[in-house]
């Protein structure tokens, strides 16, 4: 099977070879392991891609000895942010909307340029039928979060505030055009990652994720319904009491941070009714576990989540401090 054919079997449950594998190694686990995780990523190839972690491991090539503890930037919509150098995301240090008294005239960057569809479908072409092109669905409730800032962002939801429902359908409208245009270029599948659960519990109630985030998020994946392609959809966190509700959107693929949840518990949820992209336990197994653990969580994805002739998607992120006889045992 080419990659794109085993990622479409598992997502569709008509019995891929395997189950596909999908990396991420963030830049400060490249820093301690170096090529040793270059030589890994060659033994087990990605089924997607090695962008990601390849472009990480050239980050720190480029960083020398003498990396800087912090990066800072400020993205395309005006947030201010800062993260640590050994990882990839970082937080919000100064909003682009702190306040509302803003927000009327507030800009959007510009729409993508008709030349960027031009060399997006050009990709598409190129990349098939061997590979699985995904694209970006468009963010909502963290890309608010985000552009607010935590404390006005759940305020606003707390006060069910009219400027957050005018900020979230003219994200709405900003994004559908160009999900259009790269679904309509032969992309596979619409990702959308915004990370709805905390430790224990949602971010805000399931009652008003339903009222006010789902009906947006539907907008948005019906455009993929349309266009016959999967929608994958990534949250951190608990989100069990939503669950069923990606399963009726027509969700494809869930990355669910299963292991705070209960992976058995996910799995009575999703197991054979959407596939799952999973979380191998990330703040305890993976960096602190023994090898027998690490693969005791892969046996049990698998079974919770694989064993409906396909099912699942393979992924565990590597940080740093990460035993890399830990990270051999993730794959072996």
């Amino acid at each position: 099977m080419t990659s794109r054919e085993r990622i479409l079997a598992a997502i569709e449950f008509s019995g891929p070879d395997r189950a596909p594998i999908h990396h991420y190694i963030f830049p400060g686990a490249f820093r301690e392991h170096g090529p040793k995780l270059l030589d890994l990523l060659e033994r087990y190839p990605d089924d997607f891609d090695n962008a990601g972690p390849l472009a990480n491991y050239r980050t720190v090539q480029e960083q020398g000895d003498n990396p800087p503890e912090t990066i800072e930037w400020r993205d395309a919509w005006g947030t201010r942010w800062i993260r640590s150098s050994l990882y990839t995301s970082g937080e919000v240090v100064e909003p682009a909307i702190p306040e509302w008294d803003v927000w009327p005239g507030y800009q959007f960057p510009p729409a993508p340029s008709e030349a960027h569809f031009e060399r997006f479908a050009a990709s598409v072409k190129e990349q098939h039928p061997e590979r699985f092109v995904f694209v970006s669905g468009g963010g909502l409730f963290q890309h608010v979060q985000n552009l607010r800032g935590p404390e006005g962002f759940f305020c606003d939801i707390g006060e069910d505030r009219q400027e957050l429902h005018e900020l979230l359908d003219r994200l709405v409208d900003y994004y559908l055009p160009a999900l259009d245009k790269h679904l309509a270029a032969g992309a596979d599948c619409a990702v959308w990652g915004d990370d709805w659960g905390a430790q224990g519990a949602m971010l805000c109630s399931p009652e008003s994720w339903r009222r006010i985030f789902k009906p947006r998020y539907q907008r948005l994946f019906d455009v993929a319904l349309e266009h016959g392609a999967k929608i994958w959809t990534h949250s951190d966190g608990w989100i069990l009491e939503i669950l069923p509700d990606l399963i009726e959107m027509g969700v494809n693929v869930v990355n669910p941070q299963h292991p705070c949840m209960g992976t058995r518990r996910v799995g009575e949820i999703l197991g054979g009714k959407v596939c799952v992209r999973t979380d191998i336990d990330r703040q305890w197994v993976i960096p602190f576990g023994t090898p027998d653990q690490v693969r005791a969580a892969v046996d049990e994805v698998m079974h919770e989540f694989g064993r409906f002739n396909g099912g699942v998607l393979l992924h565990g992120e590597i940080g740093p401090h990460v035993p890399f006889e830990n990270i051999e045992a993730l794959y072996t």
